[in-house]
């Protein structure tokens, strides 16, 4: 196979096919070579000059300021104008800026996502009743754990006979929770002690203002204060309220360089003591920080009976960049890709409202652990529904085996791509070096640590040219070690075909990354023609 430089992603614009292109032969191609050249020499090398519009940017930021820059900011490319609304100096993209920053927690996660679909008709089914299937249907299935949803539009055809065109994505990150007893003093200080979930960079917590969010759990008493038990399941009822005090309630701080004069060379972070959360100051003060803690939450912390509280970055995502071509922010790894494949399900259920094929979207939580809870992706969670689905489907056919339909269905495992980095071009594979808005990535590994495949690759490609956006590569360097998703676990569980998808961005589980809007707008069309099947 020829060689593609990773200045040449496969195909083209918004609006142009997304074929491979073969080896430059032109003068065009000796051009690119040349480049491919520099690249390899992994050598900075300075910007070409901008373009008029971009130069008229920079000239108005430096001599009006902030509000001339505006003016004379130029479009955004291709990607995010197919997808700009009504209102001007916005797009589509900035409604993921707005979803990301609502959605701190799984929780809040899967509860913006239930909120998105109501708009678009979607109604939510219990787990734990009866499916009463019709095509049509648009249906939301959240697991009782409140963390992972499934999103289900019914089609006219029997899943026996169509499969299901299935894209899942995660709801959790790397993150610090609070530990169950997370009240400490240290230094003339009130601490919050925490865990952290994931593999989170950890000094990118270090002096971030941080705010609170997550679950509170409360027991139901009878009026003689005993626990109530439910009549049928016998079980004690537990009621569980979201919270988000989106404010900044505290701050891991660092240590000075005059302190640890090593820091820079070595600085180790020993989660145990280093990623606690100063809460207030001042001695013996624990019960007032937790009273005026508790007063801003509007939940008495000192009653409650459970909770899963998270302390997460308060500042609101931004747009980022001279030409808004950045999102720069908490959580995109991967609340990135279930906004996408959200916007993507929505595109396709205003496009084709009756589908002949059952549309699925499957938004996990615990990927960032290994998915093994009870509504992670190696859980029964989802094969459950599909199942159920398939067999009370009213074009199934008696003698008809609803596990019929995973040799017909295909799977997008929508998870972000490592994006080459331009301060250290040597940690990718100048082959499989995908660049931030030049185009959506396929990912591959010979481990399996990836879900595709030649075949499933080559289909996801289908896709993308149906939606007119480029495509590029990810194959980590060989020396390295390579992270995984729900692809190969999705696969497995269901025996379906599965193709391992993203869009690149900076600093994976950082506190603070960067993607691009232009990827995030093609991956809403690639999905949104996934889900359409091509109309």
């Amino acid at each position: 196979m020829p060689e593609r430089p990773p200045s040449s992603p496969r195909g083209g614009r918004s609006g142009r096919p997304a074929r491979p292109r073969p080896a430059p032969s032109t003068a065009a191609g000796t051009a690119e070579a040349a480049d491919h050249a520099d690249a390899a020499s992994e050598a900075p090398r300075p910007l070409p000059p901008p373009s008029s519009a971009l130069g008229a940017a920079f000239a108005a930021a430096l001599q009006g300021g902030p509000e001339r820059a505006a003016a004379a900011r130029p479009p955004l490319r291709s990607g995010a104008a197919a997808l700009a609304g009504a209102d001007a100096g916005r797009d589509r993209v900035d409604g993921y800026v707005d979803f990301l920053h609502a959605a701190p927690t799984p929780f809040h996660a899967v509860a913006g996502v239930v909120r998105r679909l109501q708009t678009a008709g979607f109604v939510e089914r219990a787990l734990g009743a009866p499916f009463d299937i019709e095509p049509g249907e648009r249906a939301i299935v959240v697991h009782p754990d409140g963390r992972s949803v499934i999103a289900l539009h019914i089609g006219e055809r029997s899943p026996v006979e169509t499969g299901y065109a299935l894209v899942g994505a995660h709801t959790d990150s790397p993150d610090l929770r609070l530990r169950l007893n997370p009240v400490a003093q240290s230094a003339g200080t009130v601490l919050l002690t925490t865990q952290f979930h994931g593999g989170l960079i950890r000094r990118s917590w270090l002096d971030r203002p941080l705010a609170l969010a997550g679950a509170v759990h409360q027991i139901v008493r009878l009026r003689n204060g005993q626990p109530a038990f439910h009549a049928i399941t016998g079980q004690p009822i537990v009621t569980r309220r979201l919270v988000h005090l989106d404010a900044p309630i505290g701050v891991i701080p660092d240590i000075a360089i005059h302190l640890d004069r090593e820091k820079n060379e070595k600085g180790p972070i020993n989660p145990q003591g280093w990623l606690n959360a100063v809460l207030a100051t001042g001695e013996g003060e624990p019960d007032r920080a937790l009273s005026a803690l508790s007063e801003r939450l509007g939940v008495s912390l000192e009653r409650l009976d459970g909770f899963d509280l998270h302390l997460v970055p308060w500042q609101r995502p931004v747009r980022a960049g001279i030409d808004r071509s950045l999102v720069v922010g908490p959580r995109h790894d991967d609340l990135a890709m279930v906004w996408s494949a959200l916007e993507g399900m929505m595109t396709a259920v205003a496009r084709v409202p009756n589908p002949l094929r059952t549309r699925v979207a499957a938004f996990f939580d615990a990927e960032e652990t290994g998915s093994l809870t009870s509504s992670g992706a190696a859980s029964s969670f989802l094969r459950d529904v599909l199942v159920r689905v398939a067999r009370r489907h009213p074009a199934t056919a008696a003698g008809q085996d609803p596990e019929q339909a995973f040799a017909h269905t295909f799977c997008i495992s929508a998870d972000m791509a490592h994006a080459w980095h331009p301060n250290h071009p040597e940690l990718h594979d100048k082959q499989h070096a995908p660049r931030i808005n030049q185009g959506v990535v396929v990912k591959a590994n010979a481990a399996d640590r990836y879900a595709t495949s030649g075949e499933t690759a080559a289909t996801f490609v289908a896709l993308c040219e149906a939606a007119g956006a480029r495509v590029q590569d990810f194959v980590i360097r060989q020396d390295l070690v390579c992270g995984s998703t729900i692809g190969p676990i999705t696969a497995a569980q269901l025996g379906v075909r599965t193709v391992d998808v993203g869009c690149p961005q900076w600093a994976m589980h950082s506190a603070c990354e960067t993607c691009g809007a232009d990827d995030l707008a093609a991956m809403v069309d690639v999905l949104g023609a996934f889900y359409a099947g091509g109309a």
